[in-house]
């Protein structure tokens, strides 16, 4: 009888899905836990949630990932830091039968049965970001585009969806500046400091990153150009100056529901394998106007322990 009891203690004990997204304690980042979380009990899963302190720390996320399966976790839902350093890892997954859903941008693997991807739609997001400027332009003048980070896929897509909106809806405004994303705010404000004193005229940015979202936010903030150089920023981080104005607007990836249909995925996966391969999801534009509006506010909202 003992015997019996125990076989059904461990048959009905939940599986653990390690969740590892590039950072933890950020908007951007917080909901995707949030969307996990809650999704997670429904299919009797339980989430292991552990993230390298910065989002530059590629061996400490693949460490992360390394421990998590030496741990015995059923499955990974994992945001890569990098695309290519993560190949081999998640194939070694894959290959210890721990299936994987990857959250973010594609890796360049096939999906197959154990492989599936979330992503947010970056093309959308480009053009949101495109249109945005283009509006406040009124359709003429110069843009920077900052934090182009060609290690993401996800963040090249982004890049290249701006500058073809411009190209095609918005023939008189011409990108004359462009800055490879740096790991860290600090660096980031340093390259806007230096284009707003020695680029040349600057009517817009587009900021493609947390980072450097924030660090031409600051780059404006010291040279008192907040009202006059409108900034389109992505990726939640940096959302209060929105109220005030000194950020004209925010792309924001819903990473909530990005979380949500991880984790479906990933029970599929469990159940003899996704039934998608790739799952997009729509970005928002977060304006003055919009910030407070309830299907914004519900991304926004961190609180994953409300189950």
């Amino acid at each position: 009888m003992a015997a019996l009891l125990l076989f059904f203690f461990h048959r009905r004990k939940p599986l653990v899905i390690a969740v590892i997204p590039r950072t933890c304690g950020t908007y951007l980042w917080e909901a995707e836990h949030k969307g996990v979380a809650r999704t997670a009990p429904a299919f009797g899963l339980t989430v292991y949630w552990n993230g390298p302190m910065r989002e530059d720390d590629l061996q400490g996320q693949i460490d992360i990932l390394t421990e998590a399966l030496n741990r015995g976790m059923r499955g990974v839902i994992l945001s890569p830091i990098a695309a290519l350093p993560f190949r081999v890892p998640v194939e070694n997954a894959i290959a210890r039968g721990v299936p994987v859903v990857i959250v973010g941008t594609d890796l360049g693997l096939a999906p197959n049965k154990d492989l599936a991807y979330v992503l947010n739609d970056e093309q959308r997001g480009g053009q949101m970001a495109a249109r945005r400027i283009g509006k406040r332009l009124k359709g003429r003048g110069t843009v920077a585009i900052l934090g182009i980070n060609r290690e993401l896929t996800s963040t090249a897509e982004r890049a290249l969806s701006v500058e073809r909106t411009f190209a095609s809806e918005y023939p008189g405004i011409t990108v004359v500046f462009r800055s490879l994303a740096r790991p860290t705010v600090s660096q980031e404000q340093q390259v806007a400091e230096k284009m707003l004193v020695e680029g040349g005229r600057i009517d817009g940015i587009v900021a493609l990153t947390e980072a450097s979202t924030r660090g031409a936010f600051y780059a404006l903030t010291e040279f008192s150009r907040t009202a006059t150089t409108p900034l389109v920023g992505f990726d939640q981080n940096l959302l209060a100056p929105i109220r005030t104005g000194e950020i004209d607007s925010v792309v924001i990836q819903d990473t909530d529901q990005m979380g949500r249909d991880a984790m479906e995925l990933m029970n599929e996966e469990l159940h003899g394998g996704a039934k998608q391969a790739r799952v997009i999801v729509e970005p928002k534009l977060v304006t003055r106007q919009t910030i407070d509006s309830p299907s914004i506010q519900d991304i926004l909202d961190l609180s994953w322990y409300k189950l």
